[in-house]
């Protein structure tokens, strides 16, 4: 911009800058200075009066010179005072020649004498005046003349400097536009490498970019944006300088229109995603304020990462929505509702009933009153389902049918009447795709999604997101069925439990009550209440007791058993003292010790040792760990109990010396009916539900029962209990049963 000014500045002419002379300078110069009137003819009376009194002082040597000293005395009053002052001078000279101050023989002389001398003297007055006075005044005129002549020559010494100054400021401007018109010829090279540099940059950005000034109209279009205007019919030059609202007339009120009119009226980068339902793309925009006004907007399509991001969404949700709920008709309704309107404006899902024919279960809008209509619509005009198109052909062929379009032909040949017609026309259907719910090796119906008043066009990336869902949503159906058939079918079978539980109970109970009677009158006779007995007698009743004995154990090892599948054994949990406990076992199971040839061992327990359990239920478990080392074991071998304890719990060891345990059957010895010897000919009696109902027992409580055993080294059982005061949760197992 300087160099331009410059260039325009040497370009115009620049005048000569004269300073004339002043005109007061000049009319001070070429007028003498005048004396004021009173002034001059002073000086006339004065000079007058200075020779009249050198006249009286040299009046002796005057005598007939009596004029001499008066003629200075006019000469100096013409001289400084002009013409007429002299005049006055002479005048005063004259008279004063004559007046009583000067008595002088002159004075004698006759009257014609007289006249003369003072005619002489005022004639030579007047003439010497004159001249005195001319000279006086060309010689003023004359220095005037100089002075003038001096200030004018000072005038043009500095006129000529003044043009010398302003010949080299010519030179030098000449010499700095020329260096101007250069810098400005390099800066509009380089301003035009700099466009080409930056529309160089712009061109190769692979994202469309284009600007846009204060009145909406195209500045600039890159490729990328030139390559997307052509395809839609917009070529580059039909484009710059057009506003974008009259190309575009569907963006008026949309999204887009309110982001871009943000950023442009408060100055500010604005950043938003739109979609576009005609073509169902996603774009993401950035606008950016430009300096005179306009504004830049860069788009780019991120249409792959939000379809992902709304299947993924609807994927998500619908496999919430479908697993929160067995019942699958609740949930294929909560499904269709759930991508209206976002994705669909209409969704309808079809079920196959038991007759085989689609049922229609759900239609969602977000009209309420426009599903009763479409209910009433589907009531009056039942759909074709032997068509070769819609519900009933996806159905029958398992494959889906996408309508990116729908045309008017198609309605006309889907239209029942006119009516039919009339209406199917008014819901503005736009696009469509029917997918078949289908799992590996049925079909269980159909879901319909359209698009309507929202304009969206579906291609085949959303009919891969409904197949998707539609297989979730079939998939759920079926698990709905096999599992509704699975409670059935466990209904019945618990009902089957419970019946065998109670028949069970039932059974123990009556049979528990011979079993006892037989067990007291045993007694009795043993007794001899009812007389003397043979030593064969007591022998048979005795086997008898035993077997009484024997069997009562059993009918109770069933009913304990019962009672834990059914979940009804109920717990009195207390601080049980371990020591006191153990020590009460001994004469429990010292008969049968003594039977076995066996050795007890308890090495005692510390006495604070306490556990929190069921006192009842941990004698149960233990005596029947005792009784099963005791059957297990041969005679001379030994049995031990020891006891070790942590922060948390304590656990009773029992060691045994019997038989010892296969490594197969260490895993499967708690289970219910298992025995080491299952054979009719074992000598070990038993049903084989102790240590099953022995480990239920001690997780019940909180605890866990395990065993180590190898065959021929005997067994090492582990029955661990919660300490007093601890967490029963950080055992092993605590809490199963």
């Amino acid at each position: 911009m300087d160099a331009e000014r410059k260039l325009a500045e040497y370009k115009t002419p620049t005048p000569v800058r004269r300073t004339p002379l002043p005109p007061a300078a000049i009319q001070d110069a070429a007028v003498p200075r005048e004396r004021s009137p009173i002034a001059r003819y002073a000086i006339a009376v004065a000079v007058t009066g200075a020779a009249l009194g050198a006249t009286i002082v040299l009046k002796p040597w005057l005598d007939s010179t009596i004029f001499l000293v008066f003629w200075p005395a006019v000469f100096g009053a013409a001289w400084f005072g002009g013409f007429r002052p002299a005049m006055l001078a002479a005048l005063l000279s004259s008279a004063a020649v004559y007046s009583p101050l000067l008595p002088t023989p002159a004075l004698d002389a006759s009257m014609a004498e007289k006249t003369v001398a003072i005619g002489g003297f005022l004639l030579g007055s007047i003439l010497s005046s004159w001249a005195f006075s001319r000279v006086r005044s060309e010689s003023q005129k004359a220095a005037h003349a100089a002075m003038i002549n001096a200030a004018l020559a000072k005038k043009l010494d500095d006129s000529a400097t003044e043009l010398v100054q302003q010949l080299e400021e010519s030179q030098a401007l000449q010499e700095e536009i020329e260096a101007s018109t250069e810098e400005l010829a390099e800066r509009t090279q380089e301003a035009e490498s700099a466009e080409r540099f930056t529309r160089g940059i712009l061109d190769s950005i692979s994202d469309p970019f284009v600007v846009y000034d204060s009145n909406w109209r195209f500045r600039y279009i890159n490729e990328s944006a030139s390559r997307i205007f052509m395809a839609t019919r917009n070529p580059e030059t039909e484009v710059i300088g057009r506003n974008v609202w009259e190309i575009w007339p569907e963006l008026e009120g949309s999204e887009i229109q309110r982001k871009m009119l943000e950023a442009a009226e408060k100055r500010s980068p604005v950043s938003f995603e739109a979609f576009a339902p005609d073509s169902g793309t996603w774009s993401e925009l950035h606008c950016y304020p430009l300096p005179d006004s306009g504004l830049g907007t860069q788009w780019k399509d991120i249409t792959p990462r939000k379809r992902a991001e709304e299947t993924t969404h609807y994927l998500s949700e619908a496999s919430k929505v479908l697993a929160s709920s067995l019942d699958y008709e609740k949930t294929l309704t909560e499904v269709a509702h759930l991508i209206v309107p976002h994705f669909a404006d209409w969704c309808a899902v079809s079920i196959v009933d038991l007759s085989g024919e689609p049922r229609q279960l759900a239609v969602a809008h977000v009209d309420p009153d426009k599903v009763k209509w479409a209910h009433e619509l589907n009531r009056r005009y039942p759909p074709d389902h032997s068509a070769n198109s819609g519900v009933g052909h996806v159905i029958r062929t398992n494959q889906p049918e996408l309508y990116p379009e729908i045309p008017d032909e198609l309605l006309v040949a889907s239209a029942v009447d006119e009516e039919h017609l009339k209406i199917t026309r008014e819901l503005g259907l736009k696009s469509a795709m029917v997918v078949p719910l289908s799992t590996l090796n049925r079909t269980v119906g159909a879901i319909t999604i359209v698009s309507a008043e929202s304009g969206r066009r579906y291609s085949e990336q959303d009919l891969d997101f409904a197949m998707e869902l539609a297989r979730r949503a079939a998939f759920a159906v079926d698990n709905a069925t096999h599992h509704k058939a699975e409670l059935d079918a466990r209904q019945v079978a618990e009902g089957a439990n419970a019946a065998k539980t109670q028949f069970l109970a039932v059974m123990s109970h009556e049979l528990r009550t011979p079993l006892n009677a037989i067990g007291g009158y045993s007694e009795l006779l043993l007794m001899g209440l009812r007389g003397p007995l043979t030593p064969d007698q007591r022998a048979d009743l005795e086997r008898i007791q035993r077997s009484q004995r024997n069997l009562l154990s059993l009918i109770n090892d069933i009913l304990n058993y019962a009672k834990l599948d059914a979940g009804r054994v109920e717990f009195s949990m207390t601080a049980v003292p371990l020591h006191s406990l153990l020590q009460e076992l001994e004469p429990l199971v010292t008969p049968q010790l003594r039977a076995r040839k066996l050795v007890y061992q308890y090495s005692g327990c510390d006495d604070s040792l306490t556990v929190w359990a069921d006192p009842e239920k941990v004698r149960q478990v233990l005596l029947n760990l005792l009784s099963n080392a005791i059957k297990f074991t041969d005679a001379d071998g030994s049995i031990k109990i020891d006891c070790d304890a942590d922060a948390n719990s304590v656990t009773v060891i029992v060691t045994d010396t019997g038989l010892g345990i296969p490594e197969d059957k260490v895993s499967t010895i708690f289970e219910p009916f298992v025995q080491l010897e299952r054979k009719l000919t074992s000598n070990h009696e038993g049903t084989g539900l102790g240590l099953a109902i022995s480990r239920d027992l001690a997780r019940g409580m909180g605890g866990e029962l395990t065993v180590e055993s190898k065959v021929g080294d005997g067994s090492v059982f582990r029955l661990t209990l919660p300490r007093q005061g601890s967490d029963p949760g950080v055992l092993t197992g605590a809490g199963e049963s």
